[in-house]
């Protein structure tokens, strides 16, 4: 009678190709993570430049001016729909919702609700206060109505009134603990910050220490007056936020010679 010999892996070779597979992921892995960070950093891109392209829209079709910020204070007075949504008309209640997006002055231009949502912010939206955060991840800056000015009226900014080089919208920081939560409306003060979550993992997410505000590897992506949209990193944002008194890319009011 003839054996037949049957090859099988012995135990020593079995845990040898298992450490091999293993380390190829561990390699691997990495590098998957970057592809995707640059991959939902493009996208983001793209979203700041359909936003700004709908901004320059409505300011051709509305003699040069850009739409009203949703300063919370001026929403009344300045009697118009916001970028972001009309504060006349509620849907969300306590929290908006997409039909208060649609109701925005930017929505006939840009349908898709996605487009105002980074990829990189992800539920849950619902922190006390946190209004507009279940639509949008990105606010405009102030400055494009004068942060909050009533007197004599509400002011409002043709685009080509700004500076090519002004940042006009960025992204706002998920982590905020400071005084006013940053999500209350469509707007902000350039010192109430920006998102690290770009390059996030790398560097410390609190912007309201000094550790956080001197992250130069981290950051987020920030667009301006003139159609451009730019990664920026925390620290240099803070540079450019700093409250000295003088204009600079964020302190940007056109009508004001320090920009505040």
């Amino acid at each position: 009678m003839k054996t037949v010999c049957r090859r099988a892996f012995t135990l020593v070779e079995l845990l040898v190709v298992i450490a091999i597979i293993a380390l190829l992921i561990a390699m691997l892995l990495p590098v998957l993570g970057r592809a995707k960070e640059q991959a939902n950093r493009v996208v983001c891109l793209s979203q700041h430049k359909q936003l700004l392209l709908a901004i320059a829209f409505y300011a051709n079709d509305n003699k040069g001016y850009i739409p009203h910020c949703n300063w919370l204070g001026q929403e009344n007075a300045a009697n118009c729909p916001g970028w972001l949504y009309d504060a006349k008309v509620n849907f969300g209640g306590a929290y908006k919702n997409e039909d208060d997006l649609k109701t925005g002055a930017l929505f006939r231009y840009i349908r898709n609700p996605k487009i105002y949502r980074c990829p990189f912010d992800p539920p849950p939206y619902n922190r006390p206060s946190a209004t507009v955060h279940p639509i949008t991840s990105y606010g405009l800056n102030g400055s494009v109505n004068g942060y909050g000015r009533s007197s004599p009226k509400v002011p409002f900014f043709k685009l080509t009134q700004f500076k090519p080089s002004d940042i006009i919208m960025w992204e706002l920081d998920e982590y905020w603990t400071g005084g006013a939560n940053i999500y209350n409306d469509g707007s902000n003060f350039p010192p109430e910050g920006i998102t690290s979550r770009h390059g996030g993992s790398k560097g410390a997410r609190d912007t309201n220490t000094a550790a956080g505000r001197n992250n130069s590897i981290s950051g987020a992506i920030v667009s301006t007056a003139g159609m451009s949209v730019e990664w920026i990193t925390v620290k240099d944002y803070f540079k450019e936020a700093a409250d000295t008194g003088v204009r600079t890319r964020l302190w940007n009011t056109p009508d004001v010679k320090n920009g505040h």
